[in-house]
């Protein structure tokens, strides 16, 4: 297996992986959307982003969980990693692995070996009350937060003063959690609320705080 340097390489490879992704998802009539800097390279440059190495999509939660059980999906190419397919997987999103490659994460460990994968987010939602709403997002937040300190390595920041003090704490207490019951909670938090609301995201993985409570109105 060769190093990959080329970034054109990259995102051909993961290219070949979003097509292969759409060619499953028609099959199983599973509809899902371009997200994050996925959909802003996608708008603005009609391609990926330059410096982009992953695919973000997102899709529906009774879709999202159909797929998650789709063991079909998997070849001696693709490999769907999710905590219904892969007992160790440490993330509450899931990943579609391209098994030709392998991801160096430095310091995180995700349970399991990746290469360069489509990252796929599912959609839940929120309380039908804006203000309950954010703030859900907001914990959600610091879940995914101590979460990823569970994974990482030691502690460092370039912060200084209060911020520094509140990032150690985060750190510290994600480290005394422990990445499964942080999982856990995480994957609850998102199953709890799959009633009627006017509001929806992601709330497994906020990537925008209380920017992820967005109107699913159409």
């Amino acid at each position: 297996m060769k190093k990959i340097e080329n970034i054109k390489e990259v995102h051909n490879q993961l290219y070949d992986a979003l097509c292969y992704l759409d060619d499953f998802c028609k099959k199983n009539k599973i509809k899902y959307f371009l997200a994050n800097g996925t959909l802003l390279g996608a708008a603005k440059y009609g391609d990926f982003i330059p410096w982009d190495d992953d695919v973000d999509v997102l899709i529906h939660r009774n879709d999202y969980d159909r797929l998650m059980k789709l063991v079909s999906i998997n070849n001696d190419k693709y490999k769907l990693f999710c905590v219904e397919q892969v007992p160790q997987w440490r993330m509450p999103y899931a990943k579609l692995s391209c098994e030709e490659t392998v991801v160096k994460e430095g310091e995180y460990d995700f349970g399991a070996p990746c290469g360069l994968s489509v990252d796929i987010f599912p959609i839940d939602n929120w309380s039908s009350c804006s203000f309950i709403a954010k703030m859900q997002s907001l914990k959600s937040e610091l879940l995914k937060r101590q979460l990823v300190c569970s994974i990482g390595g030691d502690f460092f920041t370039n912060k200084t003063g209060l911020k520094r003090f509140i990032l150690k704490l985060i750190w510290r207490k994600g480290k005394n959690i422990g990445y499964e019951k942080l999982q856990t909670a995480l994957l609850k938090k998102a199953n709890k609320t799959n009633c009627e609301s006017k509001y929806v995201g992601c709330r497994v993985w906020t990537c925008h705080s209380t920017g992820e409570v967005v109107s699913g109105d159409g």
